[in-house]
């Protein structure tokens, strides 16, 4: 037994069919099945974090009142929270949201075909709008690349296996029209892709109310992989809090308002 926040979350693991296994997820009445590789070290640990470990639960924060207080003026203003979620592997932390805020659409967004495939089956029946495609700066083609760690480690590169779409946080925020919505969280666990992403045109960060990003320059080493990020998040007022391998990022200027 586990929880999601207040909630209860009770998760059983069967075998369904040959390398597949499910665990069963129930949270206030809501039952699903989650699907994942029964060889896979990086699906067994991506449900370990994000359903056993809880790592994005916000509760624990003390400007969780002021996001919780911000999603509910959305909500009574008539209009639609988003979610982004880039770098969705197989799901879990689209999952993980949509119990969380059940009213909110949400955008999963994931480079790998594989993991794509197993994303669809996790979020079927769900508002949750999935891309097979990862963040960056600009619209464009780049390639996936896999160095070796397992299924959470794919990344895109100028060159790598087969060919990538790269789709933009505005052009996300564009097809979301903020008369009907706005944006609640942006989570981010790209792999290293954070660089590209921050390099321009990162004006959109005004807009997300919550920014929580997995940095990696502990896997990349001597490439000052986070410096974009922090350049242009420091640019504008939000509070940073480092849990695990996270760091939230609270927009103060938007949950004063």
């Amino acid at each position: 037994m586990t929880r999601i926040g207040s909630h209860q979350l009770t998760g059983s693991s069967i075998v369904s069919s040959g390398q597949d296994h499910k665990i069963v997820l129930s949270v206030n009445g809501e039952t699903r099945e989650f699907f994942f590789r029964a060889d896979s070290t990086g699906d067994q640990g991506v449900i370990q974090q994000i359903f056993q470990n809880q790592d994005y639960e916000l509760s624990r924060f003390p400007l969780y009142q002021a996001f919780a207080q911000y999603v509910e003026r959305v909500e009574n203003g008539g209009r639609t929270g988003l979610i982004i979620d880039a770098g969705a592997n197989i799901g879990a932390s689209a999952i993980f949201f949509h119990f969380k805020y059940p009213k909110a659409a949400i955008v999963a967004i994931e480079p790998e075909r594989n993991n794509c495939r197993y994303l669809k089956k996790n979020c079927a029946g769900l508002d949750i709008r999935l891309i097979e495609g990862a963040l960056g700066s600009n619209p464009g083609t780049l390639f996936l690349q896999d160095p070796g760690l397992s299924d959470w480690g794919f990344r895109v590169s100028d060159h790598g296996l087969y060919e990538v779409k790269m789709i933009s946080v505005p052009q996300i925020l564009d097809d979301f029209p903020l008369e009907k919505y706005s944006a609640l969280i942006l989570k981010i666990d790209i792999e290293g892709g954070e660089k590209e992403l921050f390099s321009k045109d990162f004006g959109w960060l005004e807009r997300i109310p919550l920014v929580i990003i997995e940095l990696h320059d502990w896997i990349l080493p001597g490439q000052a992989n986070s410096k974009n990020f922090l350049k242009a998040i420091s640019s504008f007022d939000f509070d940073f809090v480092y849990l695990g391998e996270n760091v939230f990022c609270f927009n103060n200027a938007l949950l004063k308002s």
